[in-house]
């Protein structure tokens, strides 16, 4: 063995050790993973009636489409603007403002098949009670000014720690 791989008592070297932990943890994390969809595949097919599956798999193909072009997209998007407000936006304002998004577009998800359903007028008006795309936009709404109010402390919490002297030289 190479200086590198070992120590003088021929055990490996840090580097090593840790790169084998983390490859252990890997494949432990992707047949976990695996495992789950598994079980989610084999729990979907007991449960859903098969004329159902189209509507599922329908479900799952506008879930992938609606995040991968036009979610994803609209959060890099705003991540570089931001980042290219050079020194003046930090990384953390970035962070908060894509999390912000992230919550916003998992609840759209989430409600907007209440919004389509209300179309179809259910024979049951308590199965849908509410007006939920004016609740889905003023969540939004919120949620825009929650992400504005935690930017601007953030941003003026880092700007008043850059601006500091410095007094460790003195």
């Amino acid at each position: 063995m190479s200086d590198q791989l070992s120590t003088d008592r021929g055990a490996l070297a840090p580097e090593v050790e840790e790169t084998r932990v983390m490859r252990g943890i890997r494949w432990g994390l992707i047949v976990l993973g695996v495992g789950l969809l598994a079980w989610g595949a084999y729990v979907m097919l007991d449960t859903v009636r098969v004329t159902r599956l189209p509507g599922v798999a329908l479900w799952i193909i506008a879930a992938t489409v609606l995040h991968d072009a036009i979610l994803a997209p609209i959060v890099l998007l705003i991540g570089i603007l931001l980042r290219r407000g050079g020194q003046r936006v930090g990384g953390t304002v970035v962070v908060v403002v894509q999390g912000f998004i992230v919550v916003g577009s998992i609840v759209s998800l989430i409600v907007v098949p209440a919004i389509v359903a209300i179309n179809y007028r259910p024979a049951n008006p308590t199965v849908l009670p509410l007006n939920y795309g004016l609740n889905l936009a003023i969540f939004w709404l919120v949620l825009a000014v929650l992400a504005a109010g935690i930017s601007a402390w953030l941003y003026s919490r880092t700007k008043r720690t850059n601006e500091r002297p410095d007094t460790r030289h003195s």
